[in-house]
Protein backbone atom coordinates (compact mmCIF):
# COMPACT_ATOMS: atom_id res chain seq x y z
CA UNK A 1 0.00 0.00 0.00
CA UNK A 2 1.37 3.38 -0.99
CA UNK A 3 2.18 5.54 2.02
CA UNK A 4 0.30 8.81 2.07
CA UNK A 5 2.59 11.74 1.49
CA UNK A 6 2.87 13.97 4.52
CA UNK A 7 2.03 17.61 3.80
CA UNK A 8 3.86 20.08 6.02
CA UNK A 9 2.08 23.37 6.63
CA UNK A 10 4.63 26.15 6.94
CA UNK A 11 2.03 28.92 6.98
CA UNK A 12 1.99 29.28 10.77
CA UNK A 13 5.76 29.73 10.88
CA UNK A 14 5.55 32.28 8.05
CA UNK A 15 2.84 34.24 9.86
CA UNK A 16 4.93 34.32 13.01
CA UNK A 17 7.86 35.61 10.95
CA UNK A 18 5.74 38.38 9.43
CA UNK A 19 4.36 39.43 12.82
CA UNK A 20 7.90 39.42 14.20
CA UNK A 21 9.00 41.78 11.42
CA UNK A 22 6.10 44.14 12.11
CA UNK A 23 6.94 44.04 15.81
CA UNK A 24 10.41 45.33 15.02
CA UNK A 25 8.87 48.51 13.59
CA UNK A 26 7.85 49.37 17.15
CA UNK A 27 11.48 49.52 18.30
CA UNK A 28 12.24 52.94 19.71
CA UNK A 29 15.41 53.54 17.69
CA UNK A 30 14.64 51.68 14.46
CA UNK A 31 16.74 53.23 11.68
CA UNK A 32 15.83 54.02 8.07
CA UNK A 33 18.12 51.16 6.98
CA UNK A 34 16.33 48.73 9.28
CA UNK A 35 12.97 49.91 7.93
CA UNK A 36 14.16 49.17 4.40
CA UNK A 37 15.35 45.70 5.47
CA UNK A 38 11.98 45.00 7.09
CA UNK A 39 10.20 46.22 3.94
CA UNK A 40 12.28 43.97 1.69
CA UNK A 41 11.65 40.99 3.97
CA UNK A 42 7.89 41.65 3.88
CA UNK A 43 8.08 41.97 0.10
CA UNK A 44 9.73 38.54 -0.11
CA UNK A 45 6.90 37.13 2.01
CA UNK A 46 4.45 38.31 -0.67
CA UNK A 47 0.75 39.06 -0.33
CA UNK A 48 0.59 37.02 2.88
CA UNK A 49 2.41 39.92 4.59
CA UNK A 50 0.09 42.65 3.29
CA UNK A 51 -2.97 41.79 5.39
CA UNK A 52 -1.28 42.05 8.82
CA UNK A 53 0.39 45.29 7.70
CA UNK A 54 -2.96 46.82 6.71
CA UNK A 55 -4.50 45.55 9.98
CA UNK A 56 -1.76 47.38 11.86
CA UNK A 57 -2.75 50.59 10.07
CA UNK A 58 -6.39 50.06 11.06
CA UNK A 59 -5.50 49.50 14.72
CA UNK A 60 -2.54 51.77 15.48
CA UNK A 61 -3.09 55.25 16.95
CA UNK A 62 0.49 56.45 17.35
CA UNK A 63 1.46 58.94 14.61
CA UNK A 64 5.05 57.77 14.32
CA UNK A 65 4.10 54.11 13.95
CA UNK A 66 1.38 54.96 11.44
CA UNK A 67 3.98 56.77 9.32
CA UNK A 68 6.29 53.75 9.48
CA UNK A 69 3.57 51.24 8.58
CA UNK A 70 2.45 53.44 5.67
CA UNK A 71 6.06 53.64 4.49
CA UNK A 72 6.24 49.83 4.33
CA UNK A 73 3.27 49.66 1.95
CA UNK A 74 5.43 50.94 -0.88
CA UNK A 75 7.44 47.70 -0.88
CA UNK A 76 4.45 45.85 -2.33
CA UNK A 77 4.34 46.22 -6.11
CA UNK A 78 0.59 45.77 -6.56
CA UNK A 79 -1.40 48.64 -5.14
CA UNK A 80 -4.74 47.36 -3.82
CA UNK A 81 -3.44 48.71 -0.52
CA UNK A 82 -3.81 52.33 -1.72
CA UNK A 83 -7.60 52.08 -1.62
CA UNK A 84 -7.31 50.52 1.84
CA UNK A 85 -5.11 53.41 3.00
CA UNK A 86 -7.65 55.93 1.66
CA UNK A 87 -10.44 54.17 3.57
CA UNK A 88 -8.35 54.16 6.75
CA UNK A 89 -7.81 57.92 6.45
CA UNK A 90 -11.49 58.65 5.76
CA UNK A 91 -13.12 56.24 8.21
CA UNK A 92 -10.94 56.30 11.31
CA UNK A 93 -12.42 58.72 13.84
CA UNK A 94 -10.30 57.66 16.81
CA UNK A 95 -7.11 59.45 15.75
CA UNK A 96 -5.73 62.69 17.15
CA UNK A 97 -4.63 65.48 14.83
CA UNK A 98 -0.99 64.36 14.75
CA UNK A 99 -1.94 60.84 13.67
CA UNK A 100 -4.30 62.22 11.00
CA UNK A 101 -1.47 64.43 9.73
CA UNK A 102 0.79 61.39 9.47
CA UNK A 103 -1.73 59.48 7.34
CA UNK A 104 -2.50 62.49 5.15
CA UNK A 105 1.22 62.92 4.61
CA UNK A 106 1.47 59.28 3.55
CA UNK A 107 -1.35 59.72 1.03
CA UNK A 108 0.39 62.76 -0.40
CA UNK A 109 3.61 60.77 -0.73
CA UNK A 110 1.68 58.19 -2.77
CA UNK A 111 0.37 60.82 -5.20
CA UNK A 112 -3.02 61.70 -3.70
CA UNK A 113 -3.94 65.41 -3.76
CA UNK A 114 -5.06 65.95 -0.17
CA UNK A 115 -6.19 69.52 -0.94
CA UNK A 116 -9.21 68.14 -2.83
CA UNK A 117 -12.41 66.66 -1.35
CA UNK A 118 -12.92 64.52 0.61
CA UNK A 119 -9.46 64.99 2.13
CA UNK A 120 -9.61 68.80 2.31
CA UNK A 121 -12.04 68.54 5.24
CA UNK A 122 -9.58 66.36 7.15
CA UNK A 123 -6.74 68.72 6.30
CA UNK A 124 -8.74 71.59 7.82
CA UNK A 125 -9.30 69.53 10.96
CA UNK A 126 -5.59 68.99 11.55
CA UNK A 127 -4.58 72.62 10.99
CA UNK A 128 -3.16 73.97 14.20
CA UNK A 129 -2.57 70.72 16.14
CA UNK A 130 0.78 72.04 17.33
CA UNK A 131 -0.86 74.43 19.78
CA UNK A 132 -2.10 71.32 21.61
CA UNK A 133 0.73 68.83 21.19
CA UNK A 134 3.89 70.91 20.92
CA UNK A 135 3.91 72.40 24.44
CA UNK A 136 3.79 68.86 25.85
CA UNK A 137 6.76 67.89 23.69
CA UNK A 138 8.72 71.00 24.65
CA UNK A 139 8.33 70.06 28.30
CA UNK A 140 10.48 67.00 27.54
CA UNK A 141 13.47 69.12 26.51
CA UNK A 142 15.85 67.57 23.98
CA UNK A 143 13.89 64.34 23.89
CA UNK A 144 10.73 66.20 22.90
CA UNK A 145 12.57 68.09 20.17
CA UNK A 146 13.89 64.81 18.79
CA UNK A 147 10.39 63.29 18.78
CA UNK A 148 9.08 66.30 16.85
CA UNK A 149 11.94 66.15 14.34
CA UNK A 150 11.50 62.40 13.80
CA UNK A 151 7.94 63.00 12.62
CA UNK A 152 8.75 66.25 10.83
CA UNK A 153 11.42 64.69 8.61
CA UNK A 154 9.00 61.97 7.47
CA UNK A 155 6.44 64.46 6.15
CA UNK A 156 6.38 65.71 2.53
CA UNK A 157 7.86 69.18 2.08
CA UNK A 158 4.46 70.86 1.62
CA UNK A 159 3.36 69.64 5.03
CA UNK A 160 6.73 70.53 6.58
CA UNK A 161 6.39 74.12 5.39
CA UNK A 162 2.82 74.29 6.68
CA UNK A 163 3.96 73.07 10.10
CA UNK A 164 6.75 75.67 10.26
CA UNK A 165 4.21 78.40 9.45
CA UNK A 166 1.94 77.07 12.20
CA UNK A 167 4.71 77.54 14.79
CA UNK A 168 4.00 81.29 14.72
CA UNK A 169 0.59 80.56 16.30
CA UNK A 170 1.85 78.37 19.15
CA UNK A 171 1.57 80.48 22.34
CA UNK A 172 4.76 79.18 23.95
CA UNK A 173 8.09 81.06 23.90
CA UNK A 174 9.94 77.73 23.95
CA UNK A 175 8.97 77.33 20.30
CA UNK A 176 12.02 79.52 19.56
CA UNK A 177 14.24 76.60 20.54
CA UNK A 178 12.56 74.44 17.93
CA UNK A 179 12.91 77.15 15.28
CA UNK A 180 16.64 77.36 16.06
CA UNK A 181 16.84 73.63 15.32
CA UNK A 182 14.94 74.10 12.06
CA UNK A 183 17.39 76.82 11.00
CA UNK A 184 20.02 74.06 10.88
CA UNK A 185 18.05 71.71 8.62
CA UNK A 186 19.69 70.92 5.28
CA UNK A 187 16.82 72.41 3.26
CA UNK A 188 16.88 76.05 2.05
CA UNK A 189 13.08 76.11 1.80
CA UNK A 190 12.59 75.06 5.42
CA UNK A 191 15.27 77.46 6.67
CA UNK A 192 13.68 80.37 4.77
CA UNK A 193 10.25 79.48 6.16
CA UNK A 194 11.69 79.33 9.69
CA UNK A 195 13.20 82.81 9.23
CA UNK A 196 9.83 84.15 8.03
CA UNK A 197 8.06 82.53 10.98
CA UNK A 198 10.50 84.05 13.47
CA UNK A 199 9.52 87.47 12.12
CA UNK A 200 5.93 86.80 13.18
CA UNK A 201 6.64 85.79 16.78
CA UNK A 202 6.48 88.83 19.05
CA UNK A 203 9.08 87.70 21.54
CA UNK A 204 12.44 89.43 22.25
CA UNK A 205 14.12 86.06 21.87
CA UNK A 206 12.88 85.84 18.28
CA UNK A 207 14.87 88.94 17.34
CA UNK A 208 17.96 87.50 19.05
CA UNK A 209 17.69 84.25 17.06
CA UNK A 210 17.28 86.19 13.81
CA UNK A 211 20.20 88.46 14.63
CA UNK A 212 22.48 85.47 15.26
CA UNK A 213 21.28 83.80 12.06
CA UNK A 214 21.93 86.96 10.02
CA UNK A 215 25.45 87.24 11.42
CA UNK A 216 26.29 83.66 10.39
CA UNK A 217 24.40 83.52 7.08
CA UNK A 218 25.31 84.59 3.59
CA UNK A 219 23.04 86.17 1.00
CA UNK A 220 20.16 85.78 0.22
CA UNK A 221 19.35 84.29 3.65
CA UNK A 222 20.93 87.24 5.44
CA UNK A 223 18.54 89.65 3.71
CA UNK A 224 15.57 87.45 4.68
CA UNK A 225 16.73 87.66 8.31
CA UNK A 226 16.97 91.45 8.06
CA UNK A 227 13.46 91.58 6.60
CA UNK A 228 12.06 89.60 9.54
CA UNK A 229 14.01 91.79 11.96
CA UNK A 230 12.46 94.91 10.38
CA UNK A 231 9.03 93.35 10.79
CA UNK A 232 9.68 92.86 14.51
CA UNK A 233 11.10 96.37 14.82
CA UNK A 234 7.76 97.79 13.63
CA UNK A 235 6.17 96.41 16.83
CA UNK A 236 9.02 97.57 19.04
CA UNK A 237 11.00 94.34 19.32
CA UNK A 238 14.74 94.76 18.90
CA UNK A 239 17.56 92.23 19.33
CA UNK A 240 19.65 92.45 22.47
CA UNK A 241 22.98 94.30 22.16
CA UNK A 242 25.56 91.96 20.63
CA UNK A 243 27.72 90.17 23.17
CA UNK A 244 31.08 88.68 22.14
CA UNK A 245 30.70 84.91 21.85
CA UNK A 246 33.57 82.82 23.15
CA UNK A 247 32.70 79.17 22.48
CA UNK A 248 33.90 76.75 25.11
CA UNK A 249 36.78 74.45 24.14
CA UNK A 250 36.21 70.86 23.12
CA UNK A 251 36.96 68.29 25.78
CA UNK A 252 37.80 65.37 23.50
CA UNK A 253 37.25 63.85 20.05
CA UNK A 254 37.33 60.10 19.47
CA UNK A 255 36.89 57.90 16.44
CA UNK A 256 36.73 54.15 15.96
CA UNK A 257 38.57 52.31 13.19
CA UNK A 258 36.40 51.59 10.18
CA UNK A 259 34.89 48.13 10.20
CA UNK A 260 34.62 45.77 7.27
CA UNK A 261 31.19 47.11 6.31
CA UNK A 262 32.37 50.73 6.10
CA UNK A 263 31.07 52.00 9.45
CA UNK A 264 32.85 53.98 12.14
CA UNK A 265 31.89 55.93 15.27
CA UNK A 266 32.83 59.59 15.73
CA UNK A 267 32.43 61.14 19.16
CA UNK A 268 32.75 64.78 20.28
CA UNK A 269 32.52 66.23 23.80
CA UNK A 270 32.61 69.95 24.57
CA UNK A 271 32.65 71.96 27.75
CA UNK A 272 29.67 74.08 28.70
CA UNK A 273 30.00 77.27 30.70
CA UNK A 274 28.44 75.56 33.71
CA UNK A 275 31.27 73.04 34.09
CA UNK A 276 29.07 70.41 32.49
CA UNK A 277 29.65 68.68 29.16
CA UNK A 278 27.72 68.33 25.93
CA UNK A 279 28.47 65.37 23.70
CA UNK A 280 27.36 63.83 20.42
CA UNK A 281 28.11 60.35 19.12
CA UNK A 282 27.77 59.82 15.37
CA UNK A 283 27.52 56.56 13.44
CA UNK A 284 29.16 57.18 10.06
CA UNK A 285 29.19 55.20 6.84
CA UNK A 286 31.85 55.71 4.20
CA UNK A 287 29.30 56.18 1.40
CA UNK A 288 26.09 57.56 2.89
CA UNK A 289 27.49 59.63 5.77
CA UNK A 290 25.84 60.10 9.16
CA UNK A 291 23.42 57.23 9.73
CA UNK A 292 22.58 57.73 13.41
CA UNK A 293 23.31 60.12 16.26
CA UNK A 294 22.80 60.30 20.00
CA UNK A 295 24.11 62.40 22.84
CA UNK A 296 23.17 65.01 25.42
CA UNK A 297 23.35 68.77 25.64
CA UNK A 298 24.10 68.79 29.35
CA UNK A 299 25.75 66.00 31.31
CA UNK A 300 28.00 65.91 34.36
CA UNK A 301 31.66 65.02 34.00
CA UNK A 302 31.10 61.98 36.22
CA UNK A 303 28.24 60.71 34.04
CA UNK A 304 30.27 61.29 30.89
CA UNK A 305 33.30 59.47 32.29
CA UNK A 306 31.18 56.46 33.27
CA UNK A 307 29.56 56.40 29.84
CA UNK A 308 32.81 56.72 27.91
CA UNK A 309 34.61 54.19 30.10
CA UNK A 310 32.10 51.60 28.92
CA UNK A 311 32.04 52.62 25.25
CA UNK A 312 35.74 53.22 24.58
CA UNK A 313 36.89 49.57 24.65
CA UNK A 314 33.58 48.31 23.26
CA UNK A 315 33.93 50.35 20.05
CA UNK A 316 37.73 50.60 19.93
CA UNK A 317 37.62 54.40 20.08
CA UNK A 318 40.93 56.26 19.82
CA UNK A 319 41.61 59.91 20.55
CA UNK A 320 42.22 62.14 17.52
CA UNK A 321 43.01 65.84 16.99
CA UNK A 322 39.93 68.06 16.75
CA UNK A 323 40.73 69.38 13.22
CA UNK A 324 40.89 65.80 11.92
CA UNK A 325 37.62 64.92 13.67
CA UNK A 326 35.91 67.92 12.09
CA UNK A 327 37.25 66.90 8.67
CA UNK A 328 35.62 63.50 9.13
CA UNK A 329 32.38 65.17 10.21
CA UNK A 330 32.31 67.48 7.17
CA UNK A 331 33.01 64.47 4.96
CA UNK A 332 30.07 62.63 6.53
CA UNK A 333 27.80 65.63 5.88
CA UNK A 334 29.01 65.70 2.28
CA UNK A 335 28.16 62.00 1.87
CA UNK A 336 24.65 62.58 3.24
CA UNK A 337 24.08 65.39 0.77
CA UNK A 338 25.71 63.58 -2.15
CA UNK A 339 23.62 60.42 -1.68
CA UNK A 340 20.53 62.34 -0.45
CA UNK A 341 20.58 60.20 2.70
CA UNK A 342 18.49 61.91 5.38
CA UNK A 343 20.44 63.19 8.39
CA UNK A 344 19.08 61.72 11.64
CA UNK A 345 16.78 64.01 13.68
CA UNK A 346 19.07 63.71 16.71
CA UNK A 347 21.86 65.40 14.76
CA UNK A 348 19.76 68.49 14.09
CA UNK A 349 18.81 68.78 17.76
CA UNK A 350 22.34 68.24 19.10
CA UNK A 351 24.40 70.04 16.43
CA UNK A 352 24.59 73.15 18.64
CA UNK A 353 27.68 71.51 20.12
CA UNK A 354 29.51 72.67 16.97
CA UNK A 355 28.81 76.38 17.54
CA UNK A 356 31.45 78.44 15.79
CA UNK A 357 32.84 75.53 13.76
CA UNK A 358 32.75 75.19 9.98
CA UNK A 359 30.24 72.49 9.06
CA UNK A 360 30.29 73.07 5.30
CA UNK A 361 29.91 69.60 3.70
CA UNK A 362 33.32 68.82 2.20
CA UNK A 363 34.74 65.51 0.95
CA UNK A 364 37.81 64.32 2.82
CA UNK A 365 40.75 62.94 0.87
CA UNK A 366 43.57 61.35 2.92
CA UNK A 367 47.00 62.83 2.33
CA UNK A 368 49.83 60.33 1.95
CA UNK A 369 52.36 62.86 0.65
CA UNK A 370 55.06 61.43 2.90
CA UNK A 371 54.91 58.02 1.20
CA UNK A 372 56.15 56.80 -2.18
CA UNK A 373 52.88 55.29 -3.41
CA UNK A 374 54.42 54.18 -6.70
CA UNK A 375 57.04 52.13 -4.85
CA UNK A 376 54.45 50.74 -2.43
CA UNK A 377 52.30 49.62 -5.36
CA UNK A 378 55.10 47.18 -6.23
CA UNK A 379 56.14 46.29 -2.66
CA UNK A 380 55.53 42.54 -2.79
CA UNK A 381 56.95 42.01 0.70
CA UNK A 382 54.15 44.12 2.20
CA UNK A 383 51.45 42.24 0.30
CA UNK A 384 52.86 38.89 1.43
CA UNK A 385 52.55 40.08 5.04
CA UNK A 386 49.15 41.73 4.54
CA UNK A 387 47.22 38.96 6.30
CA UNK A 388 48.98 40.04 9.51
CA UNK A 389 46.95 43.26 9.43
CA UNK A 390 44.07 41.30 10.93
CA UNK A 391 46.10 40.85 14.10
CA UNK A 392 45.97 44.61 14.73
CA UNK A 393 43.14 46.18 16.74
CA UNK A 394 42.32 48.56 13.90
CA UNK A 395 41.19 45.56 11.84
CA UNK A 396 39.21 43.85 14.60
CA UNK A 397 35.89 44.63 12.89
CA UNK A 398 36.98 43.53 9.43
CA UNK A 399 34.67 40.69 8.49
CA UNK A 400 31.66 40.29 6.25
CA UNK A 401 28.30 39.55 7.86
CA UNK A 402 25.85 38.47 5.18
CA UNK A 403 23.50 35.53 4.82
CA UNK A 404 25.70 34.09 2.07
CA UNK A 405 28.70 34.07 4.41
CA UNK A 406 26.70 31.81 6.73
CA UNK A 407 26.08 29.44 3.83
CA UNK A 408 29.81 29.14 3.22
CA UNK A 409 30.54 28.81 6.94
CA UNK A 410 28.04 25.97 7.23
CA UNK A 411 29.57 24.29 4.20
CA UNK A 412 33.00 24.51 5.83
CA UNK A 413 31.71 22.99 9.08
CA UNK A 414 30.06 20.15 7.15
CA UNK A 415 33.30 19.55 5.28
CA UNK A 416 35.25 19.27 8.54
CA UNK A 417 32.98 16.45 9.66
CA UNK A 418 34.19 14.28 6.76
CA UNK A 419 37.44 13.89 8.66
CA UNK A 420 39.94 13.26 5.85
CA UNK A 421 42.68 15.92 5.94
CA UNK A 422 43.49 15.90 2.23
CA UNK A 423 39.84 16.20 1.24
CA UNK A 424 39.38 18.92 3.84
CA UNK A 425 42.23 21.05 2.46
CA UNK A 426 41.00 20.68 -1.11
CA UNK A 427 37.41 21.36 -0.13
CA UNK A 428 38.36 24.46 1.82
CA UNK A 429 40.23 25.81 -1.21
CA UNK A 430 37.08 25.33 -3.27
CA UNK A 431 35.00 27.17 -0.68
CA UNK A 432 37.52 30.02 -0.49
CA UNK A 433 37.68 30.33 -4.27
CA UNK A 434 33.89 30.55 -4.53
CA UNK A 435 33.62 32.89 -1.53
CA UNK A 436 36.16 35.33 -2.96
CA UNK A 437 34.73 35.18 -6.46
CA UNK A 438 31.14 35.64 -5.35
CA UNK A 439 31.44 38.00 -2.37
CA UNK A 440 34.81 39.72 -2.44
CA UNK A 441 35.16 40.32 -6.18
CA UNK A 442 32.13 42.65 -6.45
CA UNK A 443 33.25 44.53 -3.31
CA UNK A 444 36.91 45.02 -4.22
CA UNK A 445 36.66 48.81 -4.66
CA UNK A 446 34.96 49.15 -1.27
CA UNK A 447 37.67 47.08 0.39
CA UNK A 448 40.34 49.19 -1.29
CA UNK A 449 38.71 52.43 -0.12
CA UNK A 450 38.37 51.14 3.44
CA UNK A 451 42.04 50.15 3.47
CA UNK A 452 43.06 53.68 2.48
CA UNK A 453 40.87 55.19 5.20
CA UNK A 454 42.26 52.77 7.78
CA UNK A 455 45.82 53.59 6.68
CA UNK A 456 44.94 57.26 7.16
CA UNK A 457 43.75 56.62 10.73
CA UNK A 458 46.91 54.61 11.47
CA UNK A 459 48.96 57.56 10.25
CA UNK A 460 46.91 60.21 12.08
CA UNK A 461 47.14 58.36 15.39
CA UNK A 462 50.92 57.91 15.22
CA UNK A 463 51.03 54.19 14.62
CA UNK A 464 54.12 52.39 13.30
CA UNK A 465 55.11 53.53 9.80
CA UNK A 466 55.62 49.95 8.62
CA UNK A 467 51.98 49.19 9.50
CA UNK A 468 50.80 52.20 7.48
CA UNK A 469 52.95 51.10 4.53
CA UNK A 470 51.53 47.58 4.66
CA UNK A 471 47.95 48.89 4.63
CA UNK A 472 48.74 51.23 1.71
CA UNK A 473 50.57 48.55 -0.27
CA UNK A 474 47.66 46.16 0.27
CA UNK A 475 45.14 48.72 -0.99
CA UNK A 476 47.29 49.55 -4.02
CA UNK A 477 47.78 45.87 -4.86
CA UNK A 478 44.09 45.09 -5.25
CA UNK A 479 43.65 46.73 -8.65
CA UNK A 480 46.70 45.03 -10.16
CA UNK A 481 46.29 41.56 -8.64
CA UNK A 482 45.85 39.18 -11.59
CA UNK A 483 45.45 35.86 -9.79
CA UNK A 484 42.15 34.60 -8.32
CA UNK A 485 41.37 36.61 -5.21
CA UNK A 486 41.60 33.69 -2.80
CA UNK A 487 45.36 33.68 -3.43
CA UNK A 488 45.73 37.25 -2.16
CA UNK A 489 46.88 36.97 1.50
CA UNK A 490 44.70 39.83 2.78
CA UNK A 491 41.55 38.81 0.91
CA UNK A 492 42.01 35.17 1.84
CA UNK A 493 42.27 36.14 5.51
CA UNK A 494 39.18 38.35 5.14
CA UNK A 495 37.22 35.35 3.86
CA UNK A 496 38.50 33.11 6.66
CA UNK A 497 37.79 35.73 9.36
CA UNK A 498 34.27 36.22 8.01
CA UNK A 499 33.49 32.50 7.99
CA UNK A 500 35.08 32.04 11.42
CA UNK A 501 32.82 34.74 12.87
CA UNK A 502 29.80 33.06 11.28
CA UNK A 503 30.83 29.60 12.52
CA UNK A 504 31.25 30.92 16.03
CA UNK A 505 27.80 32.53 15.89
CA UNK A 506 26.25 29.30 14.58
CA UNK A 507 27.92 27.34 17.39
CA UNK A 508 26.28 29.72 19.88
CA UNK A 509 22.85 29.19 18.31
CA UNK A 510 22.60 32.36 16.23
CA UNK A 511 21.94 32.12 12.49
CA UNK A 512 21.87 35.38 10.55
CA UNK A 513 19.81 33.73 7.83
CA UNK A 514 16.91 33.62 10.29
CA UNK A 515 17.31 37.38 10.86
CA UNK A 516 18.02 38.72 7.35
CA UNK A 517 17.15 42.31 8.31
CA UNK A 518 20.29 42.34 10.49
CA UNK A 519 22.65 41.44 7.64
CA UNK A 520 25.22 43.75 6.07
CA UNK A 521 24.36 42.60 2.53
CA UNK A 522 23.64 46.07 1.17
CA UNK A 523 26.88 47.47 2.59
CA UNK A 524 28.82 45.20 0.22
CA UNK A 525 26.78 46.16 -2.82
CA UNK A 526 26.81 49.98 -2.74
Amino acid sequence: MERRRKIVDHSLKERHGILSLLKQVEKENVTYDEMDEIGLALKRAGKRALSPLVRSLWRETDAELLSKYAYLLDFFEDEPWLEQLIQIVLRRTDLDSTAKSALLGALQEYGIDINLPPFARLLDEVQGPLSETLPRLLEQGEEGLIIFMEDFLLYPQEMQLALVQELAHVPDPRVLTLLEVLLGVDSPEIVEEAVATLGKIREPGSADVLSACAAAASEPLRELCRRSLRRLAFVGIQPSPPVPVHPSPFHVAWVSPMDGAGYRTLWFARWRGTGQLAFICLHLHETTGIRAAWGAGNISVKEFDELSRERLPEEGLVRIPLPYALQLLRDGLFRNRDTMFQLPPEFYVLKGIFLGEDLQPTPYLPDFAGFDLNALAHATQHVVASDDLFDDDYFAGWYMATCRVYDFAEEWSTLEKTGERKALAKGLETILEQFCRELIGPAIEQIRSRLFLTADLLLRTGRDRLLVETALATALSLNSFTMPYHFHPFLRRLALESMDAAREALAEGYDLREHPHEADDDEWLD
